[in-house]
């Protein structure tokens, strides 16, 4: 399902703004007046049927009177030219057939309807009143009251035909079936007309936001590489200057602790004793020096984070497998491991950074919310595109309810620079962070000398 899913999307994408305008404004119109249409055509199916059902009752009622001195008297042939001139008076009727009281058929008519017979039958019996008048009688007791009686002495049947009344009414319907499609071509003629200039004016607005989307693309790639130029520079200044001078003090803080050792041996060698403040000198002297290192050190790790040195030396596969490794040192709660599939050492330096910032800020976020025992990450090149993969077994969390942190915009933001894709899922099983960079070619690709490899 989801393959045809994708099939269809792809298919309706393959057609022009002005050709899918077109269709989402004359489907619904056109489903609509089918509908009216299908109604119509129901309606005069419906009609035809109760009249049929009135007009059949009604005969059937009108013959059965009709016939009632016919058939009391014997008179059938009588009888059948009254049913004859009624069949061929009424084009619906397909039938006219009277039975004994017994429904014994005794005569049978066929009207001028032709077509199929409808499966109703309309029925009537055929009554004969007696009315008896009794004669007065002086001599006998006193007359009785005039009686009435009533005896059923045939019945009377009656089979119609819808043909001619749903030819007429077809006919009516293919009329307004012939207006409903003129009204279509004409509502068509106008959509077509409105969406032509309509369509003019939304490629316009599309090409000024694609133009506006790769301006903002460069952009980012810009800033991102200025930023990460700014860094290099800072970088480079702290090792170049800042670590030089605390090695610096560092190396006049063990000479002052040397002297000051010499001058307490010198003391302790001629028989004196030693002068405490040279003792204080020396402690004061390590203490600078422990300082000294631990900036340094310091400034070592703002260098790492500032510009990775080791992407610069080993290339992106070899500073993401050290930056994984030194994460599973210094956090022993949960196992890091990487895993890589490709050659990266063509891979373009502005790339590669944003490569590795995207797994920094993944492994940074895993250390400070995850929880997790467990986080892999995987490195791939694969359909001319870099996938990085980071996933861990943590706590998870729900997307939709909580608001992205600026490490998560800045990993969208790095991938949308590129034109790829970036996607993040997260659950009780813990999270997923996707991305992947199109090489496009050799627009990510550089020499083997560059800062990528």
């Amino acid at each position: 399902m989801a393959g045809l899913a994708t099939l269809r999307v792809r298919f309706w994408m393959r057609w022009s703004t002005r050709t899918r305008l077109l269709l989402i404004t004359v489907l619904p119109v056109t489903a609509m007046c089918l509908t009216l249409v299908w109604y119509s055509y129901q309606s005069r199916q419906n009609e035809v049927r109760a009249e049929l059902a009135e007009r059949g009752l009604l005969l059937a009622r009108v013959l059965a009177d009709g016939s009632e001195f016919g058939l009391g008297t014997g008179r059938y042939q009588e009888l059948r030219q009254t049913l004859e001139g009624v069949a061929q008076s009424d084009a619906s009727i397909y039938r006219v057939a009277v039975f004994d009281a017994a429904h014994k058929e005794l005569l049978r008519v066929d009207g001028r309807a032709g077509g199929q017979p409808e499966t109703r039958l309309y029925e009537a019996a055929v009554l004969k009143r007696l009315i008896w008048v009794s004669m007065p009688d002086l001599r006998a007791a006193p007359p009785a009251p005039p009686g009435r009686s009533v005896e059923t002495i045939g019945y009377v049947r009656v089979t119609m035909s819808p043909t001619r009344l749903l030819a007429r009414q077809e006919n009516r319907f293919y009329l307004e079936l012939l207006v409903a499609v003129a009204g279509l071509l004409v509502c068509g003629l106008l959509a077509a007309r409105m969406a032509q200039g309509f369509d003019a004016s939304l490629q316009a607005s599309l090409r000024a936001l694609r133009e506006a989307d790769a301006e903002k693309r460069r952009l980012i790639r810009r800033v991102n590489g200025a930023v990460e130029e700014e860094r290099k520079s800072i970088a480079l200044e702290i090792h170049d200057e800042l670590n030089a001078t605390l090695i610096a003090v560092r190396l006049e803080a063990q000479g002052i602790a040397g002297l000051a050792r010499q001058e307490q041996a010198t003391a302790e060698t001629g028989a004196q004793a030693a002068s405490p403040r040279l003792a204080l000198i020396e402690s004061k002297a390590q203490s600078i020096i422990k300082l000294a290192l631990g900036l340094y050190n310091s400034g070592r790790t703002l260098v790492r984070r500032l510009r990775p040195e080791m992407l610069d030396m080993l290339g992106l596969q070899g500073a993401a497998e050290e930056m994984v490794r030194h994460y599973d040192e210094a956090h022993p709660s949960c196992c890091f491991g990487f895993v890589a599939d490709g050659d990266f050492s063509k891979l373009d330096g502005a790339m590669a950074i944003s490569a590795y910032r995207i797994i920094q800020e993944a492994l940074s976020n895993i250390v400070k919310h995850a929880q997790a025992s467990r986080a892999t990450v995987v490195l791939a090149l694969r359909d001319g595109s870099l996938h990085i993969e980071v996933r861990d077994n943590g706590r998870g969390f729900d997307p939709a309810q909580k608001a992205e942190g600026i490490g998560i915009v800045g990993m969208r933001e790095r991938v949308a620079a590129f034109e790829g894709c970036f996607e993040l899922h997260s659950g009780s099983e813990g999270s997923t962070v996707e991305a992947s960079l199109p090489l496009k070619g050799g627009a990510a690709l550089s020499s083997p000398g560059n800062a990528g490899g």
